[in-house]
């Protein structure tokens, strides 16, 4: 785990008026050891192509706004080996962008998949761009989020999730909080952070969800964890954020 002075970072974010603390990255591998066994900040080695129907648990806000919504064209950025998609029916026409070759050839069995950066990603007119839990890896969230506002039709519809580095849990552990565990996340945003982030770059923010309780996080045991801070944080509510928007 990172020795990362996190509470301090975010005092300093907040005084300074930027949308986010910088880190230095530990690594910048995306190919088959992060998307395929890992060992998780609990120790636990994961399979996870594996996790499909888990995935799709612990993302059921997004999937509950989609619902809601006409399908139209989407775009998955950081789309992983397609999960998210793989849920949506054929009525969407459904494109993803992944960095690693190796995710890439199992989300192009869901979708027209781009094994790049969003920066080469040359498709535009969507009505929905899903950005979750992306954010956080890029080394300029500016031009990222400058970029999908072009990709996205006016009125469209973007939902971008990722950790509140300023949380509850976040905190109390500091730099034991589980989503520091991620060596490649370099981009810490807050809560308050994101907001200003998504309306300086022309969106409204229609709803923030912080999924916990409908999850299979929502548990005993991690609930009992919590009474000690010596050790990595359990997951909990607010750790994660995911902002539905609309672009102006």
């Amino acid at each position: 785990m990172r020795k990362v002075e996190l509470r301090k970072l975010m005092q300093n974010l907040y005084k300074s008026g930027d949308y986010y603390a910088v880190i230095e990255a530990e690594s910048d591998d995306f190919e088959e050891s992060y998307h395929f066994i890992k060992k998780d900040p609990d120790g636990i080695e994961r399979n996870l192509l594996d996790e499909r129907e888990y995935r799709l648990n612990t993302t059921r806000d997004v999937s509950d706004f989609l619902d809601k919504i006409k399908p139209g064209k989407i775009l998955d950025v950081g789309c992983g080996p397609g999960w998210m998609l793989s849920a949506l029916d054929n009525n969407w026409e459904k494109y993803g962008i992944e960095v690693s070759k190796f995710a890439s050839d199992h989300a192009k069995k869901h979708c027209k998949v781009h094994n790049g950066t969003l920066e080469t990603f040359k498709e535009e007119n969507f009505d929905v761009v899903i950005f979750y839990h992306v954010v956080e890896h890029l080394p300029d969230p500016i031009s990222g989020i400058k970029k999908i506002n072009k990709l996205l039709k006016p009125g469209g519809k973007l939902i971008i999730g990722t950790p509140d580095f300023d949380s509850g849990a976040a905190r109390r552990y500091g730099h034991n909080f589980r989503l520091l565990h991620d060596k490649t996340h370099i981009s810490l945003f807050s809560c308050d952070s994101m907001h200003r982030y998504l309306r300086d770059h022309g969106f409204n923010i229609l709803d923030v969800n912080f999924p916990f309780f409908e999850t299979p996080w929502f548990n005993k045991k991690d609930l009992l964890r919590l009474f000690s801070n010596h050790t990595i944080s359990p997951p909990f509510y607010g750790s994660s954020m995911t902002f539905l928007c609309e672009k102006r």
